[in-house]
């Protein structure tokens, strides 16, 4: 079994829906795939809706999500750490 990586189905070009992150080869907007996540649609629902989208697709639409959640969770952990202060001595 291959490891999904998201960067193979997630694609960011300025001259497509102005630059916002959509499914390699389409037009869809990840963020209309996030939307059916988000209202619980089940992943044959979206399927459904999205015929020219693969399970993995929509998988890699979630993993998406979930690294950007994690960088912006460390970069809001790392404005919060205090600075590096020396002990004494």
């Amino acid at each position: 079994m291959s490891k999904l990586d998201w960067r193979e189905y997630i694609e960011v070009d300025a001259a497509v829906l102005g630059g916002r992150p959509v499914v390699r080869g389409t037009r869809i907007a990840v963020q209309e795939v996030l939307d059916a996540v988000d209202r619980g649609e089940e992943i044959a629902t979206i399927l459904g809706t999205f015929p020219q989208l693969t399970r993995e697709a929509v998988l890699a639409v979630i993993q998406f999500r979930l690294a950007h959640q994690y960088v912006q969770e460390r970069k809001h952990a790392e404005r919060r750490r205090p600075p590096f202060a020396p002990g004494p001595g």
